[in-house]
């Protein structure tokens, strides 16, 4: 990684829902075969209902972006996107000499995974402004109001952090932790409840090209000292409740968050030294392959594994939100997860931020009451939950006491029974949503909820695999089980481009039997099997399998 003074002109946010889906039509359509692009294909591709698939191909047409074959009625690439990509060759490469084309080498359509519209080059190259996408091209397009951080107290109070202030104050605690010595490839350790003093370190990491590294608030002290010791942490951020799970030979800058407990010279205060400090105006710039957080397993792995995430993850991270979870403009989007476990930190964080969107807050453990409170007070739309927390609700079962705006509702963790989906399906008047995904992948099996009566799984399946990914299932052998056939569910590295994990930061071996069939095949260690539909149906997990989601 390399430090840049010059901070890029962002390329230009927001527009409207309808740009960004006719944007990934005309990628899906450019990417297909020379046969065309079905409509079906197309429809799972962008994630989109068929009436919407067909409002916007139809405007693409109009324009002469796309055309469909009157005979096959597949969609091909129309002449002026033609003629803008030769306009767009000219400029951005020399043009190249003549040459024959070599014959086309036909492939059975499942040794290729349906290409990803999120695959951007903003997330590829070796000068990535991580902070900048994640924040500062955000204040540009919005003058900095839209909020970047709803916190709700256990109190029920709610403090705003806008976009303009994350920049602002992350700016300044980069500063402070520069002078303790963090630079590019350092790993900070965040050991810290949901609020603003999270999302400010993450950034201020972020802007010196380090690493982030979440500590769950619920670890023991030896956990916590094996994390630290374990990643070589260069500092810590934490605050004076928290810090007693420090070890107390930790010769590491720390930087405490103020509060009641008194703390000696050798802390540095959180609040204080940043409004102290000089906003730093650099912006480090990471490889794609440069890992930007470092996200441990739970305290039940004998050996917790540290799972490091490279920057070229946020394609990943942006087609879940987009797709898997049908985040749209208008939505109000809640991610119960806590931010210390993957599925916190890849959607509840990364996520909103990459998007510009909203992300909340809520303190405390969970309790059912503050989660309908939250529900009905923010109108939250869009709600993603651990299994727990479902399981939660049922043993409440407040039906019909609340009413919500929900439109959507997602849960990651493990397989739901049927009668515990029926019960949330009836409770909450939306369809329950199951997900599936790992630490070292992000989710990349979904469900998904077509609105306008589209096809939807609902066989208790896990769900089909996203864009971007092949999904199969290898035998013990590590051949592919045909349709029907029991093993171990297994991702097709080389035909899976948003595939993104390389190995454990601190276990080779453990690494290996991730891929002991050869680097083509990464296994989960979770048991099913595939359908003719192209579903992937849990059968168990094995004593390998890692889930994204906390006590499941």
């Amino acid at each position: 990684m390399t430090i840049d003074t010059d901070t890029p002109t962002p390329a230009a946010a927001g527009g409207t829902q309808s740009l960004e889906r006719a944007i990934a039509l005309l990628r899906a359509v450019a990417a297909s075969d020379p046969e065309g692009a079905r409509l079906a294909d197309l429809m799972a591709g962008a994630g989109l209902s068929k009436a919407t698939t067909h409002r916007l191909l139809t405007a693409l047409a109009r324009e002469g972006l796309i055309e469909q074959d009157a005979g096959s009625r597949r969609y091909h690439p129309g002449p002026d996107l033609d003629a803008l990509g030769q306009l767009a060759a000219a400029r951005h490469r020399p043009p190249l000499p003549p040459a024959p084309a070599p014959p086309a080498v036909p492939q059975p359509p499942e040794a290729v995974a349906r290409p990803s519209a999120f695959l951007r080059p903003e997330y590829r190259g070796d000068a990535i402004a991580l902070a900048t996408l994640l924040c500062d091209r955000h204040v540009r397009a919005a003058d900095g109001a839209r909020a970047a951080l709803l916190h709700e107290s256990v109190a029920g109070q709610t403090t705003e952090l806008s976009f303009a202030r994350l920049a602002r104050d992350s700016a300044r605690f980069a500063t402070v932790l520069a002078g303790m010595g963090v630079g590019p490839g350092d790993r900070v350790a965040v050991l810290l409840p949901k609020g603003s003093e999270l999302l400010i370190a993450a950034l201020a990491i972020w802007r010196l090209g380090g690493v982030y590294m979440p500590l769950f608030t619920t670890y023991t002290a030896s956990a916590v000292a094996y994390r630290l010791a374990d990643s070589h942490a260069a500092a810590i951020v934490t605050n004076g409740f928290l810090r007693r799970k420090i070890p107390r030979d930790n010769a590491r800058p720390v930087v405490t968050v103020e509060g009641d407990e008194a703390f000696g010279p050798e802390v540095t205060p959180f609040w204080s030294s940043l409004h102290a400090a000089e906003p730093r105006s650099e912006v480090a710039r990471y490889r794609e392959s440069d890992a930007f957080a470092l996200i441990y397993t739970s305290e039940s792995e004998p050996t917790p594994l540290g799972v490091p995430m490279p920057v070229k993850a946020l394609s990943g991270i942006e087609q879940y939100m987009r797709i898997g979870l049908d985040l749209r403009d208008d939505d109000i989007y809640w991610n119960m997860a806590d931010p210390g476990w993957a599925y916190g930190v890849y959607y509840g964080l990364v996520g909103p931020l990459l998007l510009g969107r909203t992300t909340i807050f809520c303190d405390g453990p969970y309790d059912v009451r503050q989660g309908y409170r939250m529900l009905t007070k923010y109108g939250v739309t869009n709600l993603t939950a651990a299994p727990s927390q479902i399981r939660a609700w049922h043993g409440a079962d407040p039906a019909g006491e609340h009413q919500f705006a929900l439109r959507i509702l997602s849960v990651v963790g493990e397989p739901l029974p049927a009668d515990l989906i029926a019960w949330a399906n009836r409770t909450v008047k939306v369809p329950l949503l199951d997900q599936y995904g790992q630490r070292e992948t992000g989710i990349f099996i979904v469900n998904r909820y077509d609105p306008d009566g589209g096809d939807r799984p609902g066989d208790g399946s896990l769900g089909r695999p996203m864009p971007g990914f092949r999904v199969v299932v290898l035998d013990n052998g590590g051949a592919e089980a045909p349709v029907g056939g029991a093993g171990e569910i297994a991702i097709d590295v080389e035909n899976s481009p948003l595939f993104w994990f390389e190995a454990y930061a601190n276990d080779p071996d453990r690494t290996a039997r991730r891929f002991r069939h050869g680097r083509r095949y990464y296994l989960t260690g979770d048991w099913a099997f595939l359908d003719g539909d192209g579903s992937i149906h849990y059968r168990g997990r094995a004593s390998d399998a890692i889930p994204m989601q906390e006590g499941e």
